[in-house]
C-alpha cells in the first residue's frame, strides 16, 4: 500500500469515488469523500489519519487513529462518529483486504481495528475483509447502522403508488393549505436567493440554513447543525457539494421569510438526505413532508437520482421509504 496525504486525497477523489462504486453492498455515498472527509472536518479536525493506497491504484483504506477509555490506540474509519463509511474499497476486494492486512500487521502501536460500513453477512465483501483481517487477531462482528431508502427509479408516480392512501390523502390535503396560505417552496441551490428575502443575499448558503435551524425545535435543543462540531461538518460539506455541482437545497418560504429548509447531495444518481427543518410555530403547515416531497418530485422531473437514500433510520421515514438497507461493524483485537 502506498500512503497518501491529504491533498493527495483530494486529488484522488475521483479514482476513490470510482473504487467506492465498484465495491458491493457498502453505503455509496457516506463511505465517499463528500461525507466522510466532511465528518472527519468537523469532528476530528486535528486527528491523526492513515490514507493508503493499493498498489494497483484501483483500491484505498481510509483510516483515522483514536483512542479508547484506556488510551489504547484504534484505527478505524475517517468518519468518527456515526459508522455509515467503511473505510476499505476497491475494484478488488479480495487483494485489497490481504494487502491492507498485511501492512496493518507492520504497523506498530495499534490495538484494535474497527471496520464499519460492511455489509451484512455472508457477503462476499464482508467475507472478504473479515478473512484476510481476520489474521490480524480475533475478530467479532456488531450491527451497524440501518438506513431507508426510497426508489426513485420507475418515476414519481410510481413511487407515489407504493404510499398508502392515508399517506397520499395527508399530503394533498398539506399542500390545499399551503397554497391557501402562500407557504412557496425555492430553490436556493446555485446562487439565487428564492425571491424577495429577509437574509443577506451576499451570505453563503449554510448560512441561511443554520438561521432557519436556531429557530427550530433542533436549535432550541442544541442538535441538528446547530452545535459546534456539527456545524463546522455541514458547512465543510455544502461548500464541497456546492463546488461539485452535487448540492441540493430547497427553502420553504411564508410572508418572504424562510420558514424550512431540506438539504442534499447527489452523486451517481443517487441522493443523501441531509438534514431537514422548520421554524417552530409552524407545525399546522407539514413543511417537513411538504419540502420532502418537493424533493423526490424534484429528483424524478429531472432525472436527477434513482435512488433516495433518507439515511439513518427513524419510524417516520419508514413511510416514505420503499426498503432497508443495514450494515454490520467488524472488530479486530490485535493478536
Amino acid at each position: 500500500m502506498y500512503p497518501l496525504t491529504r491533498a493527495e486525497l483530494e486529488e484522488s477523489s475521483e479514482a476513490i469515488e470510482a473504487a467506492i462504486d465498484a465495491t458491493d453492498g457498502i453505503d455509496p455515498w457516506c463511505s465517499g469523500p463528500d461525507w466522510a472527509l466532511s465528518v472527519s472536518t468537523g469532528f476530528a479536525p486535528r486527528g491523526k489519519h492513515l490514507y493508503l493506497q493499493s498498489a494497483d491504484g484501483h483500491g484505498f483504506a481510509l483510516f483515522g487513529y483514536y483512542r479508547d477509555l484506556q488510551r489504547n490506540i484504534l484505527l478505524s474509519s475517517i468518519e468518527p462518529l456515526w459508522g455509515f463509511a467503511c473505510p476499505l474499497f476497491g475494484v478488488d476486494i479480495d487483494a485489497l483486504a490481504a494487502e491492507v492486512a498485511a501492512d496493518l500487521e507492520q504497523l506498530p502501536h495499534w490495538s484494535s481495528l474497527i471496520i464499519p460500513g460492511l455489509p451484512p453477512l455472508p457477503h462476499p465483501t464482508a467475507l472478504a475483509v473479515s478473512a484476510a483481517l481476520g489474521r490480524l487477531g480475533p475478530i467479532s462482528v456488531g450491527e451497524g447502522i440501518t438506513r431507508r431508502v426510497a426508489d426513485l427509479s420507475d418515476g414519481y408516480e410510481a413511487w407515489l403508488d407504493n404510499r398508502s392512501a392515508r399517506f397520499r390523502r395527508n399530503l394533498r390535503q398539506a399542500e390545499r393549505r399551503a397554497v391557501e396560505r402562500g407557504l412557496k417552496i425555492v430553490d436556493v441551490t446555485a446562487d439565487g436567493d428564492g425571491s424577495d428575502c429577509d437574509h443577506d443575499p451576499g451570505s453563503e448558503p449554510f448560512d441561511r440554513l443554520l438561521a432557519i435551524e436556531h429557530e427550530s425545535w433542533k436549535g432550541s435543543e442544541g442538535s441538528g447543525m446547530t452545535s459546534d462540531e456539527m456545524s463546522a461538518m455541514y458547512r465543510f460539506m455544502v461548500d464541497r457539494l456546492r463546488q461539485q455541482d452535487r448540492l441540493q437545497v430547497f427553502v420553504a418560504r411564508l410572508d418572504d421569510h424562510d420558514v424550512g429548509y431540506i438539504l442534499g447531495g447527489i452523486r451517481n444518481h443517487r441522493y443523501r438526505g441531509l438534514q431537514i427543518s422548520y421554524r417552530s410555530g409552524y407545525d399546522d403547515l407539514s413543511i417537513g413532508n411538504l419540502l420532502q416531497l418537493h424533493q423526490i418530485r424534484h429528483l424524478c422531473r429531472h432525472e436527477l437520482a434513482h435512488t433516495y437514500d433518507m439515511g439513518m433510520d427513524f419510524g417516520y421515514k419508514q413511510r416514505w421509504a420503499d426498503r432497508a438497507e443495514t450494515s454490520i461493524t467488524a472488530v479486530i483485537q490485535r493478536a
